[in-house]
């Protein structure tokens, strides 16, 4: 079997919707769902392929996406960009009162009652609130991924804003309020695909690069992500780390990893712990007494974006569920078989990140947690080599919010331009080209060449070339406009075209943003598609009135 790692790095918020809040109301996951990263790998798979659709019935297809043989596994937070974390095992909890009077250098300790059912040192129990953390050995870090919540208004088709008044009933009412609570932007989160077969993992690796949209919202500034850091696991790999350990009482502690999807004899989604006993049993072949369960339950979805249509809801064992077994006769657990069922899994959707579990991860009674460390104790630490590494993360997203900026503001000038003289080309011709872009974008190095060959196919079509002639941008016609800031990649006329002087440039220690030729390309083609974007909002609004 081998493993793939990669992270992901949100370029916007990411608003991955689950099943909560109220109807004017979306709230994001807080990791990023192997559901929704098994669909932005199938995206790639058919543009690399020129696919229009996705022929499930062919075993390669079938193998990488649908069977379970490749598995996607969610992205969880990454800790201070070194260690994928892992959801926190609802068998832990603190002290309500050393919760109350903890400081953030003082933190309250963990038990887990999974080892010890009755520790004597808590009163009031109640569970950890932080959904990830990371374990070594007697201690902890809890983590919690940063969330943005934004408020949007809805607007009237016609009148391009919010009125408040109804409109067609068929529109519904306009000027309603939602509540978006999405993922931040800027957090990394690793994720891992298992591959029983090598040759998939080879036919994977080189579609894990470049930019991807996660999510819903995307037309609203929701969902760019960037897929950086591809790399094999090492043989011996097991989600938790470290090896296996079965103590010498035989207890056996079963923790769900991810959400788990099992069906009881009638066929029903359940959450009943003699069900995932008696998988477990089928599986391990033996004999199986559990002695405790902490189990959560929730309704969990999904999107098919092929039908358009959501997925049946279904009621799932919410990761960080633990049971707690003891193996019944003198028989011994055979490791081989534990190990196998972590890689594979149980239950159903395993393909999409469902069904992962570890067996003895924590096997502590008590856990301390460890101090957050402030931002000063954290510089301090850092190493030179590390130092610069967080240096040009910085300056160059620091520039790219310039640059953006800029962006935008010129490209609202330019479809004033453009939207205001002429007509535009046919709503058919611009989503062609945005489509063609939007494609590139989603490289890790964007090439103009496809969008240079989509001009040149309609110069030589004498329809198609009238409707781009006759759209102007000032004294020329967007052909020639489309042509000319495609030929601005040197980097002073690049710099002439945004508008960059040496003072948006920021500096931090001696660390500048490298504006190299794959960085010039990109945002020119993001002005190009904002410029487009731009026009067509206004063109629309132009009819609606």
């Amino acid at each position: 079997m081998n493993v793939i790692s990669y992270r992901i790095t949100l370029l916007e918020p990411a608003l991955l919707t689950a099943l909560e809040g109220d109807p004017n109301e979306s709230v994001s996951f807080n990791y990023i769902p192997g559901s929704v990263l098994r669909g932005a790998v199938i995206g790639k798979y058919m543009r690399a392929r020129n696919l229009k659709t996705l022929d499930a019935a062919e075993e390669p297809v079938r193998r990488l996406f649908f069977d379970g043989t490749t598995r996607y596994l969610n992205g969880y937070p990454l800790h201070r960009q070194e260690k994928r974390t892992l959801p926190v095992a609802l068998s832990w909890q603190q002290d309500k009162k050393a919760v109350s009077i903890q400081t953030d250098d003082a933190p309250a300790p963990i038990y887990d009652f999974a080892i010890d059912e009755h520790p004597e040192e808590i009163d009031q129990p109640q569970g950890i609130k932080a959904p990830f953390c990371t374990l070594s050995e007697d201690s902890v870090r809890l983590v919690s991924p940063e969330r943005q919540l934004s408020i949007h208004t809805a607007r009237n088709r016609r009148y391009g804003r919010a009125i408040r008044q109804f409109s067609s009933a068929a529109e519904g009412p306009s000027g309603a309020v939602y509540r978006y609570e999405a993922l931040a932007a800027g957090q990394s989160f690793e994720a891992l695909i298992l591959c029983d077969h090598d040759e998939d993992a080879e036919l994977l690796l080189p579609l894990l690069e470049g930019e991807v949209f996660l999510g819903g919202s995307r037309s609203a500034g929701y969902g760019r992500a960037k897929i950086h850091d591809v790399k094999l696991a090492p043989a011996g790999w097991r989600e938790v780390g470290g090896e296996l350990v079965i103590s010498g009482d035989g207890k056996l502690i079963v923790m769900f990893l991810s959400d788990a999807l099992l069906r009881d004899e009638n066929g029903q989604f359940t959450t009943d712990p003699s069900v995932v006993t008696a998988t477990l049993e089928k599986k391990l072949g033996m004999k199986l007494k559990m002695q405790r369960a902490f189990i959560r339950s929730e309704p969990v979805g999904g999107f098919n974006r092929k039908w358009g249509l959501p997925l049946p809801q279904a009621l799932v064992i919410k990761m960080g569920s633990v049971f707690v077994y003891q193996l019944i006769g003198g028989s011994s657990y055979d490791v081989t078989k534990l190990l196998e069922l972590e890689a594979k899994g149980i239950g159903e959707r395993r393909a999409e990140g469902f069904g992962r579990l570890a067996f003895n991860w924590h096997t502590e009674e008590r856990l301390e947690v460890e101090p957050k460390v402030s931002a000063e104790a954290l510089v301090r630490t850092i190493s030179g080599e590390e130092s610069k590494t967080i240096a040009e993360r910085m300056v160059a997203r620091m520039f790219e919010r310039r640059l953006e900026g800029k962006l935008v503001a010129r490209a609202v000038e330019v479809a004033d331009l453009l939207a205001g003289k002429r007509e535009l080309p046919s709503n058919a011709q611009i989503s062609r080209l945005r489509s063609i872009i939007r494609n590139e974008l989603m490289k890790k190095n964007p090439d103009p060449q496809r969008v240079k060959d989509f001009l040149r196919d309609i110069e030589s079509r004498k329809p198609a070339r009238k409707q781009f002639e006759k759209a102007r941008v000032g004294g020329r016609s967007l052909l020639e406009w489309l042509k000319d800031t495609l030929n601005q990649v040197d980097l002073g006329r690049w710099e002439q075209l945004f508008g960059i002087s040496g003072q948006d440039i920021p500096k931090l220690g001696g660390v500048e943003p490298d504006i190299n030729e794959s960085f010039r390309i990109r945002y020119i083609l993001h002005y190009i598609d904002a410029v487009l974007a731009c026009a067509l909002k206004q063109k629309r609004r132009k009819e609606g009135n």
